[in-house]
This record gives C-alpha cells, structure tokens and sequence, in this order.
C-alpha cells in the first residue's frame, strides 16, 4: 500500500505541475531565451498590463513632504508622495524616503475630496488629516511641476484630506513593529514641526531660498 500511495503522490505532483505550467504559460508571453550570458532569458509582461509604480511617477501629483507620527508628534519622518488618481474624490498614495533607486517604500496616503471627508462618521474622521497649513506655509514641495502648475496642484491638495499610515516608521535594516498612523503639520500643539526636523532637500532648498 505504501508503494502505490507514494506512486499516486508523485502522480499527482506531477499532474498539478504540469497544470501549473500551463496556467502561466498562458498568462503570460514569454521572451526569446537566449544562450549566452549577455542576453539572459526573462519574461515580458502580457500585453496590456502596466506597472502601478511606472504611472504613479508620471503623475502630476508627486510631492515631498513631513508626516508626523500621531501618537508622538515629535517624531517625524520625510514621505514622498507618488499618487495615482482612482477616481474624482480618491488618490492613492505611495510613500518613500527618497526619490532615488535605493529609496525605501514606507507607506501609503489615501488622499479623498472633502465630500467623501464630510460624509464620514465621527468615528472615521480620527483617523484623517487636512493638508491646508502646510500648503499655506509652504510644507509641501511638487517634484514634477514648478511655478503656476505646482501653485494649482497645491492648491488642490490644500482641500484634500490625507490617512496615512508607514509601515516602515522604525528600524534601519527592515521596518520593524506595526504599521503607524502619522499626521500631517498643522501649525497647533502638537502638530508642530520640530526646529531639529530634518526636512526633504527640495524643502531645504525653497527655505533657505526665502
């Protein structure tokens, strides 16, 4: 009996691998693999598809910016924002540390209209916060657009409510403990931005400008 159950699993290991193959064989097209080191083989994306960070980084609304932790607003960190418009009253957000290739993803920012903000009940709002003093008092810089564009976009964001969570707020090798809510600088106790808060450099540089 031993014998034929081991015959029967490897049967059906074999069965489920060769179904398997054919599965994603047929979801997706596979490039040319080539022989030499040169040219490895790797599979090209079926058509149609397109990679969710590849648009948000040729959208308009891209910004740097300073979130504060919520519980411990001294705490702050540098987030910026790559977002992707769902629909007229939703963005969905992507937050690094950097805008380099070895920036770290910390989180994400759902940005919603203030329509979707007012119908929300009292329980929900806790968890929202309102972007108007940091654009007045200029806490958040555009990375894509300068001039009379980044004034309208920021001026859209100004009416635009932020729930942001990092799941990267500590830890230096890998993010470390749960995913925390962080605030936005609103100019009231206690979300004031510390003297010693380091600020992303596009900041730096328009305040050092002033």
């Amino acid at each position: 009996m031993s014998r034929l159950s081991t015959k029967a699993s490897l049967l059906f290991a074999g069965l489920v691998g060769v179904v398997a193959g054919i599965f994603i064989s047929s979801a997706m097209r596979t490039s040319r693999a080539w022989a030499d080191d040169a040219k490895p083989a790797h599979n090209a994306p079926a058509a149609g598809v397109k990679s969710p960070i590849q648009e948000v980084l040729h959208c308009p609304l891209a910004f740097a910016g300073v979130h504060l932790l919520k519980e411990v607003p001294e705490y702050s960190k540098v987030a910026y924002h790559f977002c992707k418009p769902v629909n007229a009253d939703l963005n969905q957000c992507v937050l690094y540390d950097g805008t380099g290739p070895d920036a770290k993803l910390i989180g994400v920012e759902y940005l919603v209209s203030d329509a979707i903000y007012q119908k929300m009940p009292a329980e929900e709002k806790v968890y929202w916060h309102d972007h108007k003093y940091e654009v007045d008092a200029g806490y958040l810089k555009s990375l894509t657009q300068s001039g009379d564009e980044e004034k309208q976009t920021l001026a859209a964001v100004k009416t635009l409510w932020g729930k942001a969570y990092h799941t990267w707020a500590s830890g230096t090798d890998y993010p470390r403990g749960p995913a925390r809510l962080f605030w936005s600088v609103t100019g009231e106790q206690p979300f004031v931005l510390s003297p010693d808060a380091k600020l992303p450099v596009e900041l730096e540089r328009a305040h050092r400008g002033k």
